[in-house]
């Protein structure tokens, strides 16, 4: 009997990284300076072409930014510029569903490094994940439970599309003290500090790699890294050395091997596995090289559910008859996800 397990590969990786602080911590700061260093950008003009950024904090990353048109900035260095370059999104309302468009926006146009400062407004903000979850359940008389069966699907695509960004991610997240009320010994109520928590779902700090707090001294303390080099570091200002470090441990494996597509769109049996593979395209940034192959599957799928549908006739054997058979009446049926 054949077994369905594989020796395990080490593979190159891309670096998904989270840095949670208060205001003032520098995660905004440190966050372009490790994607500087893991995407390459040596000057403001790689930095312009490589990192795309959402900036949820009313514009803060302007202050780190520099007027790329002056006349030589572009073939500067940040330090030589003062300032860093990238491109930027500021969205007014934070839906997740948005957040997902603008990855994949990010991906097709071949941008190596996506950062989001911060997650924190994608959960508390207006048309973020706790506002979703009170309307959905307005729509179920007020049921908070309901409210969530409906919006976990929403957030667990938000998060597939960060970590499957096919470049390096770096992702904020606001932190602020939290509190306990407790009984003591003399049975008087009292408080109890529990420390710096990030502002965000329990659980978020599994999707990455590195998680590092950064408090009001700039020092950064990693609580959670799949690097053993880099377990349980404080390193203040951290920058370019920490963004080497992960290169080295990212770069130490062999390059990851494309899917094999034919044989993935030959699996897809319905227009719903079809959905779900184009998001992986999209993801990759492949939607232009593999969107007629989307397109023709998707014409074969139809057909064969056509044929199903006919009196005596079985969905298996339809589809098996059914491949490479042209579109009904000549026209092209829209892949899913395909037409956006």
């Amino acid at each position: 009997m054949s077994s369905r397990f594989m020796p395990a590969t080490r593979k190159k990786a891309k670096a998904r990284i989270a840095l949670a602080g208060p205001s003032g911590s520098g995660k905004t700061l440190t966050g372009l300076k490790l994607l500087y260093t893991l995407t390459g950008a040596a000057t403001i003009a790689d930095g312009l072409e490589r990192i795309a950024f959402v900036d949820t904090e009313r514009d803060s990353a302007d202050k780190y930014a520099v007027n790329s048109e002056l006349p030589g900035v572009g073939d500067m260095t940040p330090e030589e510029a003062g300032g860093y370059g990238f491109m930027k999104f500021s969205p007014v309302r934070y839906d997740p569903r948005q957040l997902v468009e603008l990855i994949d926006e990010a991906a097709v146009a071949g941008y190596t490094g996506f950062m989001l400062d911060s997650a924190s407004h994608y959960w508390f903000g207006p048309g973020g994940i706790l506002e979703l979850v009170d309307l959905f359940a307005r729509n179920h008389g007020g049921r908070s439970m309901d409210g969530w069966k409906d919006v976990r699907p929403i957030e667990r695509a938000y998060i597939e599309a960060l970590m499957s960004f096919p470049g390096h991610v770096v992702v904020c997240l606001r932190s602020k003290q939290r509190y306990e009320i407790t009984e003591g010994a003399d049975g008087r109520k009292q408080v109890s500090k529990l420390g710096m928590q990030p502002d965000q779902r329990d659980g978020l700090e599994y999707e990455f790699d590195l998680v590092g707090d950064l408090d009001q001294g700039h020092y950064l303390r990693v609580t959670k890294s799949r690097c053993d080099a880099l377990a349980d570091q404080v390193i203040h200002k951290p920058g370019a050395e920490l963004g080497h470090q992960l290169l080295d441990w990212l770069d130490n494996g062999e390059p990851p091997k494309d899917l094999d597509w034919p044989k993935a769109l030959a699996a897809c049996a319905s227009r719903e596995d079809l959905a779900v593979l184009w998001q992986r395209v999209q993801r990759l940034g492949k939607t232009q090289k593999l969107r007629d192959a989307f397109t023709a599957r998707g014409a074969e799928i139809s057909a064969a559910r056509r044929a199903a549908e006919a009196p005596g006739t079985q969905l298996d054997s339809a589809l098996t008859e059914a491949a490479g058979a042209p579109a009904a009446n000549g026209r092209q049926p829209e892949t899913a996800g395909a037409a956006r």
